[in-house]
């Protein structure tokens, strides 16, 4: 049975990205879960992993040649390196869970040229796993926050994606190299899920949505209410990955349809 749950959450996971390309109305599972800021869940990673979220973000500081997770340099403790917190538990848990895909987003704090290299270093173990152009693996790492500019994003491994606020300024071949668009949800709208979202926001979303999906990539918010009237809301609008900082209310609102 459980063999069976995780082949479901694969299988789900394949035909909802397909869902977004082709423009077929979705379901909603957690397939479609993001765990913002995940490292500072009482259970980081784990959690996550086994409600069967898509996508896990850590947040990234440079101390002393490792990469630390936390969401200030104030909050860095020794024991919470990228390294312990998810590079090693992925490891056992991609060998072991062999129809398992997962999004590791990692977000860059400081300088991406001192960053990127070490992250390129640190998940070299994890490489085998890689999904990317030409490889069909089930690990997709995806860079956020403080990424290179455009022309640069070609000088960095294939199987290392980005993640972007826009959609202009992108050679075909740069384009290959993001892997997601994220936008604050607050720059295009100030509800906060106390009822229905106002009709000339609903539209000025829809249409960024639409825009992103025409382009063939998938989308997020970041920065929105953790309430159902706001999951539910962004289900309409067909966003791919819904973020939240409440992983078991979430799990729990998706598989309760």
């Amino acid at each position: 049975m459980k063999k069976l749950v995780k082949i479901t959450i694969a299988l789900l996971a394949f035909m909802n990205a397909s869902s977004a390309i082709y423009g077929q109305k979705r379901v909603y599972t957690v397939a479609n879960a993001h765990a913002h800021n995940d490292y500072a869940n009482s259970v980081p990673f784990y959690y996550a992993y086994e409600k069967g979220f898509a996508s896990v973000e850590a947040d990234v500081f440079v101390v002393d040649g490792k990469l630390m997770v936390a969401h200030n340099l104030k909050e860095i403790v020794a024991k919470r390196s990228l390294k312990i917190m998810y590079t090693d538990p992925l490891a056992v848990k991609l060998a072991k869970d062999l129809n398992r895909h997962i999004i590791l987003l990692i977000d860059i704090k400081q300088d991406y040229h001192n960053t990127i290299p070490l992250v390129i270093r640190e998940l070299k173990p994890l490489m085998k796993y890689a999904s990317a152009k030409g490889m069909p693996g089930r690990l997709k790492v995806i860079m956020t926050g403080a990424v290179p500019p455009a022309a640069e994003l070609n000088n960095y491994p294939k199987w290392l994606q980005f993640d972007v606020n826009h959609l202009a300024g992108f050679t075909p071949k740069q384009w290959e190299r993001v892997g997601l668009l994220s936008f604050r949800f607050s720059n295009y709208t100030k509800w906060i899920g106390n009822g229905p979202m106002p009709p000339a926001d609903y539209k000025r979303v829809a249409s960024l949505v639409d825009s992103v999906h025409a382009a063939k990539k998938p989308i997020r918010f970041w920065e929105t209410t953790d309430n159902e009237i706001t999951w539910q809301t962004l289900e309409r609008l067909d966003v791919d990955f819904i973020g939240t900082d409440e992983v078991k209310e979430f799990s729990e609102f998706l598989n309760k349809k």
